[in-house]
């Protein structure tokens, strides 16, 4: 039978890490993955409790970023489908069989899914382009095939630029892949809990793209109408943390670089 490698980065999610795996027992999917959680050296109860179930893989690294830690469980994948996610995620029934379809039978070398909150009331993400293709794919919900990672590298692991998905999106492209998007490889992905932490991720999000631009000038960020007021304060936070980025670089230039 073939199967998905899915590999979830941990850090402190003891809120989230029960919810993913009680998915996977819910809907009694786990013979068609390998789960396997790299943990960062968390100080929660992440390991107790993922240790409490009796199918995921743990690995154990020191403190790392978020690039380094899907590396490492890319590397140690068994299955050439290889698919990345977060512990702020759950799983749905057809989500690992739809993996299986399209990079087995469908034969694509990269797949995006559809990642909506549990009322599937999303916010669109504002898209980067390039060579036509939206490069902001997130890693919550993405697979390749081994090979592709074989060709064109891995995640960028430094924690200066936590766009690590965007990065290695652009890298893929570049090398001429295409990234197919399957709306039924369906998980939810839940929400901050509050405004604050909800304004702390845009605000995060925004230094980050500023990050990925070092890394390539070329992006163009494309534009969206009729935009949602939650998603102006997302954007306004957004701007806020690209501006500090900005400014934390041309502060320590002589330093160090993105």
């Amino acid at each position: 039978m073939n199967k998905v490698s899915v590999v979830v980065p941990t850090l402190n999610n003891e809120s989230d890490i029960n919810r993913l795996l009680d998915s996977i027992l819910r809907n009694d999917i786990q013979e068609y993955l390998e789960l396997i959680i790299v943990d960062s050296n968390s100080k929660d109860k992440t390991l107790q409790i993922a240790d409490s179930y009796t199918f995921p893989r743990i690995i154990e690294t020191e403190l790392c970023s978020k690039g380094e830690a899907r590396n490492i469980g890319v590397k140690h994948a068994k299955h050439q489908a290889i698919a990345n996610i977060d512990a702020d995620t759950s799983l749905t029934k057809q989500w690992p069989l739809e993996v299986i379809d399209s990079i087995y039978n469908q034969k694509q070398r990269i797949v995006a899914g559809y990642s909506p909150n549990p009322t599937e009331t999303n916010l669109p993400r504002v898209p980067i382009l390039h060579k036509g293709q939206d490069i902001t794919w997130p890693c919550c919900n993405i697979a390749h095939h081994k090979s592709v990672f074989e060709d064109v590298g891995y995640f960028y692991e430094s924690y200066s630029m936590s766009a690590e998905d965007c990065d290695f999106n652009f890298r893929c492209i570049d090398k001429g892949y295409t990234i197919h998007y399957n709306p039924r490889m369906k998980l939810y992905h839940h929400e901050r809990p509050s405004f604050i932490k909800f304004c702390k991720q845009a605000y995060w999000n925004g230094s980050y793209r500023y990050g990925l631009q070092q890394l390539h000038p070329e992006l163009s960020f494309s534009n969206i109408s009729n935009m949602q007021l939650k998603n102006l304060f997302r954007l306004s936070f957004g701007a806020l943390g690209y501006l500090t980025g900005r400014y934390r670089t041309k502060k320590g230039e002589k330093h160090s670089s993105i």
